[in-house]
């Protein structure tokens, strides 16, 4: 059966964060329709069960739909899940949440099928469905902001791996001591460590000691972002732009390591930072070019994400879809 007679033709969509948590109605064309979002609880998992609930529920009304006129809903959350039941093992940025059953219950009180995926799964799944991925048949999305994620289609295929974590490139080593003493030193060689948002406001603090009259130096307080270090190199400060080179640097080793390993056809820059694609992905692609592959290299597209904010919530809406395409048919397919 055809994911295009599913019916009826819209679903809910959650995309769980340790911040924020959104939910929306999609249709079965990939538009959001309506979305609610708030600051995530964290008082433990009953109470953001309870919280996610209360958030469909509030979309259900605003949009005069029945239950029944909903096909499904579909869950992001950043946790590692039991490869057949969607059990969190998991959750290390949600309070508390280790091993919950978060399917049941919201099942039971919505009285709809529900689908839950590692967030860097629904977040590929976004863009490949309605982002700078569509249209490819193989396409990586790789998240930067706080930390760094990603998620991968190959062949036609979303790679979910024996854990469900196939895609968590942050833990991608970039050091140059291959056995360091100290938890600390391993933890840095981590490319997350390196290029996400806090290890770009470490290298501008550390900076700071050699180009003391940088407008970084203004920020005082330890409330140094690296929303900042990007604002300032938009404004020609000297430092900005060091930190910014060196992270587009950084960014563009882990991405040569991914084009060479997996020869894509297309690598998709998404999260707070991989959203500054105007100062980074000049140097990025420079870099690749350098080290990756040399046909892999000059192959693959580099870019930033379309959608922002919206692919994980149009990613598990599609997750979703796929999963009741392979209850029906018995493997996912594209549309």
């Amino acid at each position: 059966m055809s994911s295009d007679n599913l019916t009826p033709v819209n679903l809910l969509a959650v995309d769980l964060g340790g911040t924020k948590v959104a939910a929306a109605l999609v249709s079965r064309q990939g538009q959001i329709l309506l979305r609610r979002q708030v600051p995530t609880c964290q008082d433990g998992p009953e109470a953001g069960i309870a919280q996610i609930v209360d958030l469909l529920r509030q979309v259900i009304n605003d949009s005069d739909l029945q239950v029944n006129e909903i096909l499904a809903v579909g869950i992001g959350i950043p946790a590692v899940l039991e490869p057949q039941s969607d059990h969190i093992i998991w959750a290390p940025n949600l309070e508390g949440w280790r091993d919950v059953d978060l399917r049941s219950p919201v099942q039971m009180q919505l009285d709809l099928p529900v689908f839950i995926e590692y967030d860097g799964h629904t977040a590929v799944l976004g863009e490949w469905w309605m982002g700078a991925g569509k249209g490819y048949n193989s396409c990586i999305d790789i998240i930067i902001g706080t930390g760094i994620g990603g998620g991968m289609i190959l062949e036609g295929q979303l790679v979910r791996g024996l854990n469900r974590l196939a895609g968590a490139v942050g833990w991608t080593v970039l050091a140059s001591q291959a056995f360091a003493n100290s938890t600390t030193n391993r933890s840095r060689g981590h490319w997350e460590s390196l290029a996400a948002g806090p290890g770009i406001v470490r290298r501008a603090q550390v900076s700071l000691t050699t180009i003391p009259n940088s407008k970084l130096a203004q920020i005082t307080g330890g409330q140094l972002t690296a929303r900042d270090v990007f604002v300032a190199s938009r404004q020609g400060d000297e430092l900005a732009i060091k930190i910014v080179d060196e992270t587009a640097e950084l960014i563009g080793l882990g991405v040569s390591n991914i084009v060479s390993l997996l020869n894509p056809e297309i690598v998709i820059l998404g999260g707070s930072v991989g959203a500054q694609g105007d100062l980074l992905l000049p140097r990025v692609r420079e870099v690749v070019n350098h080290w990756a592959q040399p046909i892999s290299a000059g192959s693959v597209i580099i870019t930033s994400s379309d959608l922002g904010t919206d692919a994980g919530l149009l990613g598990a809406a599609y997750a979703a879809i796929l999963r009741i395409q392979a209850a029906e048919n018995g493997a996912l397919e594209r549309r």
